[in-house]
Order: structure tokens, then sequence, then C-alpha cells
């Protein structure tokens, strides 16, 4: 039967108007969805393989599975092969063969090393795991506050410490070698070593040049050492509490850091003292040493003509043949000085003023001084027991056999000094030395000392005095 041909045109239209035509721009958005459909269910998949690795990873993105084949004992096995991404931004590729895990995670900053070195092996690519080293970022501000992350590379795996060494670039400062634990790990604490105390090892940082790696100690040094434009630095040594790094100064002399293990300013010592631990490469001690010399010798030619006047011009007679300045007192405007002159056996410590200030001239010997606890460098205690034991000679109340072997210098009053004299035979005596050091007057032997109120000291070197004969 044979229909209308206007019934036969409606009819097309029909089944036509019934097709869905989809336009170019909606079928790449179904051809979207069911690609995004498919990569959820593949997250999903791969998902229960980070489970069964035990392997703490919200899986954010997978790849589909790679065939390949591995050697096991000796036969083939089927193994596949998936690349996931972290929330973490941690990446790793991970295997399995018979629906179970196949050996253990590889980071992918580790199949980039091993790519490196076996070119054509499988590395990660997909576009979660191109910044593959962002995961590391709090471990390096952990210990590198100031370090905004430039990069990261794999250094070595520890399978049976269950951690791994990265070395990880700074792009504001240095950066150095970290030392982290798997997800395996109980011990979750981070090592770190910085650039320079790893530079002469086979974990010599190579994102950090060494132009760069004294900055390492630049912030200890701006705290501690403001003085110091630093141009170079290098570790030493270090030893059971303390670690130590030359730092080389523009312009002027360098020193060796010293800092604790945590890396925490202790002290400084200067490179003419640092031979015993490890001495000083970036300053020359010798051209140092001289240019001090030198410049000490200018400045003590300086003062001895100044103070040469001020001796004469307070009466005092001595033909300066050395002289050391021990110090100054700012509130008189005196200069503390020591003297070596023959006129003076006994030393000559003097407080000279100020040329023009009208302050007083002090003087006073080395017994005196030896009353303040203070040292005369060039007359010694054994030149000062000397100058006593021949005041001891024909002395009416010191016995002749009395060897001094020690001298105690109490104090001084109106210029004498009350002493106390050991005998090496044990006789002691508490001793008054006149002004004018020649006399050893009154001198009473210790046992009277200790019962006579009328004697200003009493003996207290051990032993002394226990001798009581004669």
């Amino acid at each position: 039967m044979k229909m209308p041909i206007l019934r036969l045109i409606a009819l097309a239209f029909t089944l036509v108007a019934g097709m869905a035509v989809l336009s170019p721009a909606q079928a790449q958005d179904r051809k979207a969805m069911l690609a995004a459909e498919a990569a959820a269910e593949n997250v999903k998949n791969v998902s229960k393989l980070v489970q069964q690795y035990g392997l703490p990873c919200e899986v954010t993105e997978a790849s589909n599975p790679v065939p390949g084949e591995a050697t096991v004992d000796g036969k083939k096995t089927i193994v596949e092969a998936f690349e996931i991404v972290c929330k973490d931004q941690r990446g790793y590729l991970l295997y399995r063969a018979k629906n179970a895990p196949f050996g253990d995670p590889l980071g992918c900053l580790q199949a980039a090393a091993i790519a490196k070195a076996q070119p054509g092996s499988q590395v990660c690519k997909l576009k979660g795991n191109r910044a593959a080293h962002y995961w590391l970022g709090e471990t390096a501000k952990s210990k590198i506050p100031a370090c905004a992350l430039s990069g990261a590379r794999f250094i070595r795996a520890d399978m049976k410490a269950n951690t791994e060494t990265y070395e990880i670039g700074c792009k504001n400062t240095a950066g150095g070698v970290f030392v982290v634990p798997t997800y395996k790990a109980a011990d979750k604490s981070v090592t770190f070593f910085n650039c320079l105390k790893v530079a002469e090892t086979p974990l010599k940082c190579e994102l950090t040049t060494p132009e760069v790696a004294p900055q390492t100690v630049a912030a200890l040094l701006k705290k501690n050492a403001p003085d110091c434009t630093l141009s170079n630095a290098r570790f030493v040594g270090a030893s059971k509490d303390a670690e130590y790094y030359e730092i080389g100064c523009t312009g002027k002399a360098g020193f060796v850091l010293v800092t604790d293990l945590a890396g925490e300013f202790k002290g400084a010592v200067g490179c003419d003292k640092a031979a015993a631990i490890g001495g000083c490469k970036f300053t020359d001690n010798a051209a140092l040493a001289a240019a001090g010399k030198a410049k000490a010798e200018e400045a003590k030619a300086k003062y001895k003509d100044a103070y040469a006047t001020a001796l004469t011009a307070g009466s005092v007679t001595c033909t300066i043949e050395d002289f050391r300045r021990i110090g100054r007192d700012d509130a008189s405007k005196r200069d503390l000085a020591e003297f070596k002159c023959a006129e003076m056996p006994n030393g000559l410590i003097a407080l000279i003023p100020d040329a023009g200030s009208g302050g007083k001239l002090d003087t006073f010997d080395c017994f005196a001084a030896a009353t303040q606890k203070t040292d005369c460098a060039y007359v010694s205690k054994d030149q000062l027991k000397a100058n006593l034991q021949k005041l001891t000679v024909g002395h009416k109340s010191i016995k002749a056999d009395c060897v001094i072997g020690e001298a105690r210098y109490a104090f001084e009053n109106n210029g004498q000094v009350v002493m106390e004299i050991a005998c090496v035979n044990k006789r002691g005596y508490i001793a008054v030395l006149n002004k004018a050091r020649t006399a050893l007057n009154p001198a009473v032997p210790c046992h009277i000392a200790a019962t006579n109120p009328g004697v200003p000291e009493k003996c207290t070197i051990a032993g002394n005095g226990s001798n009581k004969e004669g």
C-alpha cells in the first residue's frame, strides 16, 4: 500500500526529531564527563592498592595501569604499574602483581634519580606530580625557616632504617641535606645537615652553590658578629657538644664560630688561637700577627713618651726599659700602667692622668699591688720573696733558719704592707713591711699573733707556724 507523500515526509521528520544531535561543544563536554568518571573510578581502584601498601596517601589522581614484567625467583611475573598523586603533594609509582602490592612504593623524586642514571626508566608524568618536591616544603622550613623552596633531589634510601635522604634547595638562602622518615618509620624525626657540613662528603650539596653555602651562618653573624661582612665560611669540625665554622670577613680578620649542636651561637675564637680546633684558611695569621704587632708598637711608642713625661712631672725616677698599659679609669681619666726600670726593684705601677687634665699621679709597687690580688709582669713573686729574704738577715725576731717559701700580702695601711710569711721549716710570722721597703718591723710568730689582739692579722697558710721551737 502506498502512503501519501505528505505522510512520508511527516514520518521522516518525526524520526529525525527523536534522535539526539549533539553540537561539537556538547560532544566535548560529554567526552570530558566520561573521562572524569573513568578517572574517579581509577582513583577508587588504585586507592585499594594504596591501602594494601599501608601508605598514608589520599589519592587525588591516578594513572591507568601500565603492564610490564618482572622476574621473581627465576619466573616471569606480570606486573602493573600505577602513578598516583597524593593530597599532600607527594607522588609515587606503585606496583601490583596478582592483585597484591609488589615491591615498595617509589617516590617521584627517587624515580627521577633512577631515570637519570638509567635512561628509559619509568618516571612520574601526571600533572599533580610536575612539582614533585613541593611536599618537602614544611620539612625545609622546620630546619631553615627562611627557605623558599626552589627544588629537591633524591640522594639515597635506607631500607633498614626506613629513611630517605634528600637535598633541598632554597631560592633565597643556603639549603641543606635532610634525612626524612618513610611511612614505615616509627621515629618521625628529621635529621638535617647544612651544606657547609657536607661539603667534603659524598652528600655535598648540588642545589646550593659553594658561593651561597656560607649564607648558612649569615643570620648568626648578623646577630652576634655584626661587624663582620661575611666573605666565606667552612665547617671545621665538631666535639661532643659543639660545632666549629671558620668565618672569613671582608677587610678584617676572620675567626672560628662556635655553635651548639642545634646551631645556636656559643662563642668565637680568634684565628691566632684556633689552631687546636682546625685553624684558619681565610685569614693570613702571619700577616695578621705582623700587622697587630706593628700597630701595638706604634701605640706603645706614643704612650711611652706621654708616660715618661708624667712620671718626671710627678718626681718619680724611672728610666723606662719597658711598660704595659693595664687599663683605664674613665672616671678619673687616668691610665693604669706597669713599668720596668732599674730604679724600682720592687716594681712600679702608676695611675697616670691625661696630659692637661690636672689629675693626680698615684704610684705603688708590686707589694702593694699584691694586696689587691694584682700580679706584676716585670717583677715576679719569686723576686718579691727574694727581696723579703734579704730583710730577714740579722732580724731580731725572724729566725736565721727561715727560708721564705710563701708570702701572703694581706693589706696595705699608709704605705705599709701587712703580710704573712711562711718559712719552709714551718716557722711563720705576721710582719709589717715599712713604707720605704727597707725593714720588716714588727715581725710576730704565728702562735703569738694568734692570741695577741694587738696583731692586726692572723696566719692562715696551711701548717704555717706549727714549728714553735726556739
